[in-house]
């Protein structure tokens, strides 16, 4: 069986709650686990998330881990130009890249870390963590199923993002979510796009798991068939709420 979870964005006792429950299910050795990106950001405690995933990776080594676009914005940063410190006392100049990353949920992450020099932030960050996210797949592709976080460039589609240089695994939502195209005959489950009625998008070519988690949703798991003679999505197995 393959368990794909949504979307965690911080909401740690989500998390933990979602993994109990899949333990009484119960997980056997053969299950995969994929996760669908989006780990950090926004939400009570993106470092205890960070925590559990890696005792999580200890516990069941091909757990797979795919990065989402805050994984992404979070490295950027990190691995961008550093803060300097501006002209007038107290305050702290910051690249375009590590403002992005902070409007954007980073400022949550940071205080989970306990951040007190925000000139060397990146120091309080542990390097197991940082290697973690470093690791991140873009994609998981199996013979029925491709797992991305955002999503796919559908075949003959242009897209904005391009001429930004960005990944489109990591950021697209249109045209792919409107797109009625044939992904090399394989089913596309991705998340980055809240589903905010609380159930999976399920489409004959995609299945969005990203349920608002961070937004008042579920945090959710979603059960997949690996076994082509049956129903692609069985069920949503396991969900939390705070």
């Amino acid at each position: 069986m393959l368990y794909a979870i949504g979307d965690i964005h911080g909401q740690v006792t989500m998390l933990r709650a979602l993994l109990d429950k899949l333990r009484s299910v119960p997980l056997e050795d053969e299950d995969t686990l994929v996760f669908i990106g989006d780990y950090v950001d926004r939400g009570e405690d993106s470092k205890a998330v960070i925590e559990t995933l890696i005792a999580l990776k200890g516990e069941r080594p091909d757990t797979v881990f795919l990065r989402g676009n805050h994984e992404q914005l979070m490295l950027n940063a990190r691995f961008g130009p550093p803060p300097q410190p501006a002209p007038r006392e107290g305050f702290i100049l910051h690249s375009e890249l590590t403002l992005n990353w902070l409007q954007n949920g980073g400022a949550d992450t940071l205080l989970s870390y306990g951040v007190q020099d925000f000139l060397r932030w990146w120091e309080a960050i542990p390097e197991a963590h940082w290697q973690f996210m470093q690791e991140t797949l873009f994609e998981y592709v199996t013979p029925r199923y491709h797992f991305v976080h955002a999503g796919l460039l559908p075949p003959g589609e242009t897209w904005e993002g391009t001429g930004w240089d960005l990944d489109p695994r990591l950021w697209i939502r249109e045209p792919f979510l409107s797109s009625e195209a044939d992904f090399d005959g394989r089913i596309v489950v991705f998340g980055h796009t809240p589903m905010r009625d609380g159930n999976p998008l399920v489409l004959p070519n995609k299945i969005g798991i990203d349920t608002g988690a961070t937004f008042g949703g579920l945090l959710s798991c979603v059960a997949f068939s690996p076994v082509e003679t049956e129903p692609a999505l069985l069920y949503q197995i396991a969900y939390a709420v705070a």
